[in-house]
Order: C-alpha cells, then structure tokens, then sequence
C-alpha cells in the first residue's frame, strides 16, 4: 500500500511505515477517541478592528516566531490510550502558559486524563476538560510534576490536582472561544492574531466496510509528508480525533494547515502533519476553539 501510494504522480502526500504499521484494528481504533462534540456557541475572539485578513501574513509557524517564544512544546505521545482531547487542550495551552510564565512549560495531559471526569482512554470533549481546569482555579500541572504513565493510561485517582496557574490577574482570565463553522479564514486569522487551535478531525477508522473512512485511516496512520487530501473524507460526522493547528502556509499551489498531533515523533513528520487548507478536509474546521486570556 505504501509504495503503490507513493508512486502515484497524483497524489499530494507521502506514507511510510512507522510503529503502527504493525498495529491491529483494535490497536488502532484505541488511539481514536469518543468525541463529544458540543453544540457551537460562537463568540469573536477578535472585535471587528482586528479582522484584517489582507494582514495576516501568507505562512505562520509558531514553533519558528519570537512574539512568544516557547508557544510550541515538543512532540508528546499519547500511546495506547484513546486521549487526544487531552494532548491537544494542552497543546492549546501552552502558549498561555509561554506567555504568562515567559518559558517552556509543557503541560500535564495525564492531569486531564485522571481528573477532569472525562472518559479517560475513552475519550473526551474540549468543553469537558477546560471546564475541569476553569474550575480547579485555572490551574494545570506541568508534565514534569504530574508525568504521564509509561503506557498513557488512566490511574486510579487523580494524583495532584494543584498546577500553575493560567490566568494573569484580575483583568485577564482563562476563557473559550468557539469558532465559526467553516470558515477557515477567520481559523487563519485566529491562528495568527492569537495563537494554536484545538480542532476535531476524522482520522477514519481501519474497522468496517466504508472504504473511504478505511482509506482514510490507512493513510492517516501512515502519513510521512506532504500535504495530506483524502477525497470524500467526511467533514460534518464521526469525529473520532483531536489536535492542535499551530501555523499555516502554501506548498506548491495548495494552502495547508501545520498540525501537531499526539502519536510520538516517528508518525508523520516527525509528529506533524500538514492538512489541505480551505476544504475542511476530515472535518479540520467544523468545531474549531480556541482557548487563552481574554
């Protein structure tokens, strides 16, 4: 599958093998979570003086910007253990934490796994986790006081549940935004203007007979580089992933997300994958948030 993949001329993208290549169906429907997707209630991130799309810059990459230095944090991975929603809500964080605390400081995924009465390795919501930390005073551990497990599964009880807190004072708090629904431009500009993003995806599922979710899996769990485009990949349903967008740009013609994902640094792109832009492509822009001081 992969080389017949990667000798078609037509394709955007290139596979590899990795350390799911091996994985059986059941393996790989673990690492993607029940999704509980809440009802969109839209509120602006940006006021109507900062919607200056003709100003917003053609390629952005937080991890190579110095407005917050540390925003992007390396690589983590999520194992066994279907808690993405947990991996991106800290990814989405950690430019706060860059901004507030002036260094890197990756936060503590496995907190949300054990304390935050979302599913654990089941699954989760973006809602459900923020409103843990909102309630918990706004506090999130950093990774290395509360580490993950060895195999990224959930614990008995929640170990700590104090942190750093994430909000600067009396003036600015920690808060959620819902993006509109497929508009990618204002997700660029958003991106740009305020920081990385927490999207649900449908990354497929290699179980069942709907070829295309199949194809989708496949390709999803094998993606090396590229700009990743799976034709009829549904975009409204079966949302069984999430991740973090982190900058933007053009490849040869086609505009693309920069995404960090949650599967360690021998999937993808050393962990990162690039995602057609401007077609919502496996449901990118469907439920979009983005979380920081407001």
């Amino acid at each position: 599958m992969v080389i017949a993949h990667n000798h078609n001329s037509q394709s955007t993208f290139k596979l590899k093998l990795n350390h799911m290549s091996d994985w059986t169906d059941e393996e790989s429907a673990k690492i993607r979570a029940k999704i509980a997707v809440e009802p969109i209630n839209y509120t602006p991130v940006m006021d109507a003086s900062q919607r200056r799309i003709n100003n917003v810059p053609d390629t952005y990459d937080w991890r190579n910007q110095t407005r917050v230095p540390n925003a992007v944090t390396p690589i983590k991975n999520q194992r066994h253990c279907g808690s993405c929603y947990a991996f991106a809500m800290v990814g989405a964080l950690e430019k706060t934490y860059a901004q507030i605390y002036n260094s890197s400081g990756p936060l503590s995924p496995q907190q949300l796994i054990d304390c935050s009465y979302e599913n654990g390795c089941e699954g989760g919501s973006f809602v459900g986790v923020f409103n843990y930390i909102h309630g918990n005073g706004d506090r999130l551990n950093l990774e290395k006081d509360y580490p993950s497990t060895p195999t990224g599964s959930k614990q008995d009880k929640c170990q700590n549940p104090d942190g750093q807190v994430l909000s600067t004072n009396s003036t600015y708090h920690l808060q959620y935004r819902s993006l509109p629904t497929d508009n990618e431009q204002y997700m660029k500009q958003t991106v740009y203007e305020q920081g990385p993003i927490y999207v649900y995806y449908n990354a497929g599922k290699r179980e069942g007979n709907d070829t295309i979710l199949r194809e989708a899996s496949t390709k999803f769990d094998h993606y090396a580089s590229g700009i990743y485009d799976v034709p009829g990949c549904p975009t409204h349903e079966n949302m069984n992933h999430a991740m973090v967008i982190i900058g933007y740009g053009t490849e040869n013609g086609t505009d693309y997300w920069l995404v960090k994902n949650s599967w360690g640094t021998s999937w993808g792109n050393e962990g990162y994958i690039k995602i057609k832009r401007n077609a919502n492509m496996c449901g990118i822009a469907t439920w979009p948030y983005y979380a920081g001081l407001f």
